[in-house]
């Protein structure tokens, strides 16, 4: 993805143009509301609609547009996912200070009419079966699996950044990306039988 071809759909967007805002989400929308399900685990997910911290990420990457120039952003994928982690920390720390009762919640249906009417397209994208499976996939893996893969995947970062988070050299992160990709599609064909 160009990050100058992003950057004018950003700055479209938020002038207003709805094509622009459409063309951002078919971009990167789903592959962002993937990544956003992956951070927030299945007990924030059980709390949270992921559906919103989306959102909430987009809306605040128009208002921080201008930290997308110069060359210290590798991708729109990683300064949008950088965007929508301090969601996920804002969102959970929210419902961690809240301390609700489980009991008193009450769970949407899926197929209720409110939930029917608010599915956009994209929503849609994530409840599609291959989506379901590749998630359930990635979170049986081992932990440092699942985070070599989000980052070199979903946030696109160069190996050097990745050897840098992880505390590893850029040919240990190669080698651990290599072998997180062959447990997560002996994931996904153990799945398929």
């Amino acid at each position: 993805m160009d990050i100058a071809d992003s950057a004018e759909l950003l700055r479209q967007a938020k002038a207003g143009s709805p094509d622009a805002v459409n063309a951002l989400y078919e971009r990167c929308g789903a592959r962002l509301l993937a990544f956003i399900r992956l951070r927030m685990g299945r007990d924030l997910r059980a709390r949270l609609e992921s559906r919103d911290i989306l959102q909430s990420a987009l809306l605040k990457s128009l208002q921080h547009l201008d930290e997308l120039k110069g060359t210290d952003t590798p991708s729109l994928m990683a300064w949008l996912a950088r965007i929508a982690e301090h969601e996920i920390r804002d969102h959970a720390d929210f419902h961690h200070r809240q301390r609700r009762d489980a009991a008193r919640e009450v769970a949407i249906e899926d197929d209720s009419p409110i939930a029917a009417a608010s599915r956009s397209a994209l929503s849609r994208v994530i409840l599609d079966e291959e989506a379901r499976r590749l998630e359930e996939a990635i979170e049986s893996l081992a932990p440092e699996h699942r985070e070599v893969i989000v980052l070199r995947k979903f946030e696109e970062l160069p190996f050097a950044e990745i050897g840098r988070r992880m505390g590893r050299s850029e040919d240990a992160c190669r080698m651990l990306l290599a072998r997180a990709m062959t447990a997560l599609t002996l994931r996904l064909s153990a799945v398929e039988r």
